[in-house]
C-alpha cells in the first residue's frame, strides 16, 4: 500500500509540474497569511504543511508566499477561525467543520455522525450538499469556500476497556461536532468537548473515557500511548473546508484566483480524499501490532499494540437505531425547516435517508 501511495503522489506531482510552468510565469508577488489545523494530525503532517510549505511556493515558482500557522501554534481551539478570517487576521484558513458548526450549523449536514458509511458515499455527499453551504458560507460568514476534503474515518480510542457499542452507556467521551455529541448520548454516553491538543492527557488522568479522532489521526497524535483499546465505529469524516475572506480573494485578482483554486483542488485536496480512501487500514493496523502495517516514519505513523475491538452487525444496527432516533432529528432542530429540507433534497438524497426534527 505504501508503494502505491508514493507512485501516485510521484506521478501527480509530476503533471503539476508541467502544468503549472507556463502558468506560473505571469503571477505577481503575492502573501497569504493561512491558519492550518492542529500540528499533530493527518491533515497537518500529511496534506496541509507539505502544499502550503513546499509545494505551493514551488508551482508558482516563488511567486505565492504562504505565512502557514497551525491552530496549535497560535493557542486556538478551532471555533475561533472563522471570527479570525472575517476580522481579517488572516487570509486563509483550513478547519475541521465541525469545530465551525455551532456558527454556521449547516456545516454538521456533511457528516452527520453514523450517516456516511464509506468515502464514496462521502463524495457523493459532498458534491450534491457542497453548493447549498458555498452561498451560505459567502452571504452569512463572508468566506468564499475553495474546497472540501475529509481526514478518514474518526474511530473511538479509549484507556478503559469497552468489547463494543454497548459498553459507551455510562462513559465520557470526548467529541469535536455537535453531531457526534448527539450520537454519543443517543449511545447512553456523556460527551465531552474539548481541544485535540488536551486530549491524551484527559485519557491519562480518567478526565474522560473514550475520545473521537481518526484511525490514522490517533496514531500519528500517540493516542495509542494513553489509550488500550481502538474501536472502528463510524463517528464520521472528520470534514474540513478550505475557506478565504472575500475582500483577500478580492485582491488576488484573477491570475492568482485561478492559479490557487487549481493547486488547492488538484494538489492539496486530491491528496487528501486519496489518503481518505487508503489511510483507515493503516491507522488501525499500526496501532494494533498488526504485520500487515508498512508505514512508519515517513508517514509520522508509530507501531504499537494496542487492542482493536471488533465491530459486529449488532453493533451496526445499534448504530443506525442511534442515527435515525437521535443524529437525524437533532440536526434538524438546529438547522431548521429551511435548512433541513435543503439537506434533504441534497447530501440526504444521496445517502437515501431523509431529516426530521421530532415533534
Amino acid at each position: 500500500m505504501k508503494a502505491k501511495i508514493s507512485t501516485a503522489i510521484l506521478s501527480i506531482f509530476a503533471a503539476w509540474l508541467f502544468s503549472a510552468a507556463s502558468s506560473a510565469q505571469n503571477l505577481p508577488d503575492v502573501k497569504l497569511k493561512v491558519i492550518g489545523p492542529q500540528s499533530r494530525g493527518v491533515a497537518w503532517h500529511l496534506i496541509v504543511k507539505p502544499f502550503w510549505d513546499e509545494e505551493l511556493p514551488k508551482l508558482s515558482n516563488g511567486a505565492i508566499q504562504p505565512d502557514l500557522a497551525s491552530i496549535t501554534e497560535l493557542g486556538l481551539s478551532g471555533s475561533e477561525v472563522f471570527r479570525l478570517l472575517k476580522m481579517g487576521v488572516a487570509d486563509l484558513g483550513i478547519i475541521v467543520m465541525g469545530y465551525a458548526s455551532g456558527e454556521v450549523p449547516e456545516l454538521d449536514g456533511f457528516d452527520l455522525a453514523g450517516a456516511v458509511p464509506n468515502v464514496e458515499a462521502l463524495g457523493a455527499v459532498t458534491t450534491a450538499y457542497g453548493p447549498v453551504v458555498n452561498d451560505i458560507m459567502l452571504k452569512r460568514v463572508g468566506l468564499r469556500v475553495l474546497g472540501y476534503f475529509p481526514l478518514g474515518q474518526q474511530g473511538l480510542w479509549c484507556s478503559t476497556p469497552i468489547s463494543g457499542i454497548g459498553d459507551l452507556k455510562g462513559k465520557k467521551v470526548r467529541v469535536f461536532a455537535t453531531t457526534q455529541a448527539d450520537f454519543v448520548v443517543a449511545l447512553g454516553g456523556s460527551p465531552v468537548t474539548m481541544p485535540a491538543t488536551e486530549v491524551p492527557a484527559s485519557l491519562q488522568r480518567k478526565v474522560i473515557d473514550c475520545a473521537v479522532t481518526g484511525l490514522l489521526s490517533g496514531n500519528i497524535g500517540k493516542w495509542p500511548e494513553v489509550t488500550s483499546h481502538l474501536y472502528p465505529i463510524n463517528f464520521g469524516w472528520a470534514m474540513m473546508t478550505v475557506v478565504i475572506n472575500q475582500k483577500s480573494w478580492d485582491r488576488l485578482g484573477k491570475n492568482v484566483q485561478d492559479f490557487l483554486t487549481d493547486k488547492i483542488q488538484n494538489v492539496m485536496i486530491a491528496r487528501a480524499w486519496d489518503l481518505a480512501r487508503e489511510s483507515d487500514d493503516q491507522g488501525i493496523w499500526c496501532s494494533t501490532g498488526d504485520s500487515r502495517c508498512s508505514w512508519g516514519s515517513k508517514e509520522s505513523v508509530t507501531r504499537y499494540n494496542i487492542k482493536l475491538v471488533p465491530y459486529t452487525d449488532s453493533d451496526d444496527a445499534i448504530r443506525k437505531r442511534a442515527l435515525e432516533e437521535a443524529a437525524l432529528p437533532e440536526f434538524a432542530k438546529r438547522c431548521g425547516a429551511e435548512c433541513t429540507s435543503a439537506w434533504n433534497t441534497a447530501a440526504g438524497k444521496a445517502l437515501g435517508v431523509q431529516a426530521k426534527a421530532k415533534k
